[in-house]
């Protein structure tokens, strides 16, 4: 999915569901069958089927009746009159995509979830840690090279936006990055643990031994490839996010929340310091951006969800169908017209104008039947391979904070690997022994 480009093209959403299904089946997946997970199934059903829903045709009355607003603005933009039926959705086309990623998110899920719980857990994070190493490498080759493009070969008409790598959005890249170190890095710590209890030693000596032999030092090379990249994007949302991940690993990890809080501060300064002696300009230039007051003309945030506020007044309910923010606001922005706002900058606040307090309710709802799933499987795995599962809880919680200020889940790879994460932080582990032998 890195190569629709931050979601601009859509020759691979196909291919995607086709293999997600596919994958689905043969993994022989049992949705709703764990009593721990069940009620987590049925809300991403239900959020399925409520974006489904917002794409098939009502009678106008009843559209009229739940959504006063959107026949008029269904009208701006219809070329051809709507007869008596017509959806939910001001966009048609925009949901029918947007369903479709969330059903091959959906099906990923239950997929990772199923056969991570057979084993598998080791090659999947020499995987991700070798695509991760990759796409650090060329993001970085990309960027000192050819700024204005994405992967050398797609020029952007808008000078103002920031391209990285497989990505238009540096910080949607940095979405990509803070999960894949936090799995990573996971995935190093049980390496090390593994490597520990079969010898039956202990202390810094031994965990020095653990990380010198050639599997942990390709793990280590990826991670630092990857810090670098992150540091390079200037991504003030990316590095909060890593901080985050830094807090609550080390929290869960120690079980001493004082001991997380200095550890996300080493990782903060360590951030700070690696992207001002990567690109110190650009650094000083992002710093005063963030600390002075905006500039009349210029665009913030707070200005971006006024305008998605009074979105949500107008459609609050059921929104104006999911993937269809931009469609909206080009009728209803009031401020700052020489630019379109695409993008909410907010997770949440998008959510709820595209889908209405229903589907912020169901997002709430699964967001904490996943902690308190999570939570009851780390509470029942004392094996290395927790140190796994506590990276994906970790990369999680700081994409859930960076959802605050951007909306990185919309970029179909940082929603997929988001997804395989999910599975991983509650895969229900039926051997666990066998992944326990170093490698």
């Amino acid at each position: 999915m890195l190569a629709s480009i931050n979601g601009r093209y859509a020759w691979p959403y196909v291919p995607a569901l086709i293999a997600a299904a596919g994958l689905f089946l043969v993994s022989g997946t049992r949705v709703g069958a764990d009593p721990i997970t069940r009620g987590l199934d049925f809300v991403v059903i239900a959020a399925i089927a409520y974006i489904g829903l917002q794409i098939v045709p009502l009678p106008a009355a009843i559209v009229s009746t739940a959504s006063p607003a959107t026949s008029d603005l269904q009208d701006a933009y219809a070329l051809a009159p709507f007869g008596v039926w017509r959806p939910i959705s001001v966009h048609p086309a925009a949901t029918r995509e947007a369903l479709g990623l969330a059903i091959t998110a959906a099906l990923i899920f239950w997929t990772s979830r199923e056969c991570f719980s057979r084993g598998g857990t080791r090659a999947a994070a020499r995987l991700l840690a070798w695509i991760g190493f990759a796409c650090a490498v060329v993001s970085l080759a990309q960027r000192a090279t050819a700024p204005a493009t994405v992967l050398w070969k797609w020029p952007l008409p808008d000078p103002r936006i920031t391209t990285f790598g497989p990505f238009v959005n540096r910080d949607h890249l940095a979405t990509w990055l803070v999960l894949a170190i936090s799995l990573v890095t996971g995935y190093l710590m049980m390496h090390v643990r593994a490597h520990m209890t079969a010898r039956m030693r202990q202390g810094t000596h031994a965990t020095l031994i653990a990380l010198s032999d050639a599997g942990a030092l390709v793990v280590l090379g990826s991670i630092g490839a990857m810090l670098l990249t992150l540091a390079a994007t200037l991504s003030r949302s990316g590095f909060v996010a890593l901080v985050a991940a830094a807090v609550v690993g080390a929290s869960m990890t120690r079980r001493n929340r004082a001991r997380g809080i200095w550890v996300g501060v080493a990782a903060a300064a360590a951030m700070v310091a690696i992207a001002a002696w990567m690109n110190l300009e650009g650094f000083a230039e992002r710093l005063v951006t963030t600390l002075s007051r905006p500039e009349a003309e210029s665009v913030g945030r707070l200005t971006i969800w006024q305008e998605t506020l009074r979105l949500m007044r107008t459609f609050p309910l059921f929104g104006t169908g999911q993937g269809t923010f931009a469609d909206a606001m080009f009728v209803y922005q009031q401020t700052a017209r020489h630019v379109l706002f695409n993008q909410a900058h907010n997770e949440y606040l998008q959510l709820a104008a595209e889908g209405g307090v229903l589907m912020l309710a169901m997002v709430v709802a699964g967001l904490v039947l996943l902690a308190r799933a999570a939570k009851l499987r780390l509470a029942g795995d004392d094996g290395s391979h927790r140190f796994v599962r506590i990276g994906a809880c970790a990369g999680l919680a700081a994409v859930g904070v960076q959802s605050i200020w951007e909306t990185g889940l919309r970029a179909p790879a940082n929603l997929l690997l988001a997804a395989i994460l999910a599975g991983l932080a509650i895969v229900d582990r039926r051997d666990s022994t066998s992944e326990i032998t170093p490698r």
